[in-house]
């Protein structure tokens, strides 16, 4: 029995499109799991800042448990920034932010992790892709 080379086609052209479609499914999920990490590092960030700013105002001995809270917190969040940055580079300066807040005090730190987990208005709550235009 012989195979036609317009059924070899056809059937080369079926996995082609199948494999592109495997692709586009792969790697929109890719980007929603991006999302999904930054906003959980982008969370955490913001319970860290909120201790860390209520720790301003503290006495030194209730400051220092809460800048070490604050601190516990920037180091969980720099798992999920990795993930997040791994799939969607446009979380890179998340993610290398956060790998310096254990080097680095989290005073440091503070300015850049806001702007990189700023809420956005436009977005309607969701998070601004650091360094990404709003018009993109």
């Amino acid at each position: 029995m012989s195979i036609g080379k317009s059924h070899v086609h056809n059937s080369k052209g079926t996995v082609l499109l199948g494999s592109l479609v495997l692709a586009s499914v792969l790697l929109s999920s890719c980007g929603a799991s991006a999302t999904a990490e930054a906003d959980q590092a982008c969370t955490l960030v913001h319970k860290s800042i909120q201790i860390y700013d209520s720790a301003q105002t503290a006495d030194s001995a209730k400051a220092r448990a809460e800048l070490a809270r604050a601190e516990l917190l920037l180091a969980e969040a720099v798992s999920p920034a990795n993930l997040a940055a791994s799939t969607d580079s446009y979380w890179q300066p998340l993610a290398g932010t956060l790998a310096e807040s254990n080097q680095l005090p989290e005073s440091r730190l503070v300015i850049a992790l806001r702007a990189q987990c700023a809420p956005s208005a436009t977005n309607q709550g969701e998070y601004v892709v650091p360094y990404k235009s709003q018009g993109q």
